[in-house]
């Protein structure tokens, strides 16, 4: 299963700033990570929807954001729960030998278009957070 972290260009110094204006940073990135979370799903259900054989694996989708913490570092689970049904998406992301890949559903986690996609939405997050204390 996949995870997102925030990835953007300057964290260090955007974390800097915000807890030099006295933010919430662990708030402010798990808006962030909560926001990607949104948006890959709703990519994903919307590439999901030709693959309904049994509908096990639309059912399998992550749709619920949970932000796992290990220190500093924050991670949010997305795409399919494999041990709920989600197994048959890796065959539809990559292909088989008898089945072409669905890019569309791949792309929809793994594309650039969604990376671009995340790395705007977290720097927007990021940014007003800085402009609402102060900066």
């Amino acid at each position: 299963m996949p995870k997102f972290g925030i990835e953007i260009e300057g964290l260090d110094d955007i974390i800097n700033q915000l807890d030099e204006l006295g933010a919430d940073i662990k708030e402010v990135a798990e808006k962030a990570l909560k926001a990607t979370h949104e948006y890959v799903t709703n990519e994903v259900e919307n590439a999901i929807k030709p693959h309904k054989y049994t509908g096990a694996t639309e059912k399998s989708i992550k749709r619920k954001s949970e932000i796992d913490w290990n220190g500093s570092v924050a991670e949010s689970h997305v795409g399919f729960d494999i041990s709920k049904g989600g197994l048959p998406s890796i065959f539809l992301m990559y292909g088989t030998p008898r089945m072409k890949k669905d890019q569309k559903l791949y792309n929809a986690i793994f594309g650039k278009k969604t990376n671009e996609k995340i790395r705007q939405i977290q720097e927007d997050i990021f940014f007003d957070a800085i402009r609402k204390v102060g900066g």
